[in-house]
């Protein structure tokens, strides 16, 4: 009976990206960020749970990938601090106040994945999401999900040269 909260619990997870061979990623600006839309991080959070639940599935040792995967989407250096949703979105966790991804600071998106592995933490957040506009563990992670835009998208020439 509990399983189902933890899906819907781990619907809501969001992450960014920046590729340095074809484009450069640019958040607005420090000032003037704009809050990704609650819709957005749901659907990419979805698209997450899809990923989880798939490498669930390798025999023996796909939970840990799943679980790997869970707690470090939003830091993994080789997607720049965003989630496979959260680029598929364009939305992007970030550090505050200096709005940096979380490739930095691991620990940050650790803190955000553990919050829904706990039970009933993982209800209050949700709760605390559609109140306030805000996960708990984002405010505690001292993070925010943002919408960004991108600066010098891939022409063919640069797809060319690599």
């Amino acid at each position: 009976m509990i399983f189902p909260f933890y899906i819907f619990a781990a619907v809501i997870g969001h992450l960014s990206v920046k590729n340095k061979d074809f484009k450069v990623l640019e958040i607005n600006t420090p000032n003037a960020t704009t809050p990704a839309p609650l819709a957005e991080r749901f659907v990419a959070a979805l698209i997450d749970l899809v990923i989880v639940c798939g490498l669930c599935m390798f025999p023996r040792i796909g939970w840990m990938f799943g679980l790997i995967y869970h707690l470090t989407r939003d830091a993994l250096p080789f997607l720049h601090g965003q989630s496979f949703g959260k680029k598929l979105l364009h939305i992007k966790v970030v550090a505050q106040p200096n709005n940096m991804p979380l490739t930095s600071s691991p620990e940050k998106s650790v803190i955000r994945g553990i919050v829904f592995l706990i039970p009933v933490l993982n209800l209050i957040d949700i709760l605390h999401l559609f109140t306030k506009g805000q996960r708990l563990a984002d405010k505690w992670a001292e993070t925010e999900v943002i919408v960004y835009k991108e600066k010098n998208p891939p022409t063919e020439e640069t797809q060319q040269k690599t």
